[in-house]
């Protein structure tokens, strides 16, 4: 399996973990909105300096590719991306949903990822299987329809309280942004070399990429 760089920007955090077969080797996380291009590259150097890890001595590089801010993202996939084709590596994309939904603590259990879109959307995926949509928070009714036919018992991610009146069995597992470790599983079984990023969208748009749908279309 080998050495594996994790990153995540795509909530109003900047992450960044190494790890080999054994376990984790460094990891950082700090909550910010702005700043993720000057501290990433920081961060990596920090990390290879205490591991007396190269570049090159990496196997795969994986990376957040949201739903998340434009800009959150575009910096971690755009760093992500030059420091693989500089070490030579291969680079894995993982769904910002799909990660906070593998936390370790949340496998195996029946549970539904929360991201908020802003403007009224909020971004969601079930898991076990389960396809990320859009909700609109704007039409409870059809919020109330997805929850009968979806349900779930644990709530999780930064929005999860925006919908637990939907599910108002399900119990809230925090995170405020995804899990290095669980970004680190994902690096090796279920990351995709699709690397089309998924920023937030307006409340009016259908996100089209990585199986991400809106329940209410636009009218035209």
């Amino acid at each position: 399996m080998g050495l594996r760089l994790v990153i995540d920007t795509s909530l109003n955090a900047c992450g960044l973990g190494l790890f080999d077969d054994s376990g984790c080797l460094f990891h950082i996380t700090e909550g910010m909105a702005r700043g993720q291009q000057e501290r990433l590259p920081v961060m990596a150097m920090e990390a290879f300096a205490a591991t007396s890890i190269k570049p090159t001595d990496l196997t795969v590089i994986g990376v957040t590719l949201g739903p998340g801010s434009f800009t959150g993202v575009r910096v971690g996939l755009s760093f992500a991306k030059g420091l693989a084709a500089g070490a030579g590596v291969p680079l894995k994309g993982i769904g910002t949903l799909e990660a906070l939904g593998s936390h370790p603590e949340l496998l195996g259990k029946n549970r539904m990822a929360v991201v908020n879109g802003g403007r009224g959307q909020v971004y969601v995926q079930r898991f076990e299987g389960g396809s990320a949509v859009t909700l609109d928070l704007n039409t409870p009714d059809a919020i109330t329809a997805y929850a009968a036919d979806n349900p779930t018992d644990i709530l999780t991610g930064p929005a999860a309280g925006l919908l637990a009146e939907f599910w108002p069995v399900a119990v809230e597992f925090p995170q405020t942004w995804p899990s290095l470790d669980a970004l680190s599983a994902l690096t090796l079984d279920a990351g995709s070399d699709d690397l089309t990023p998924l920023y937030m969208r307006e409340a009016d748009a259908i996100a089209s990429t990585r199986g991400i749908i809106s329940l209410n279309e636009p009218t035209v």
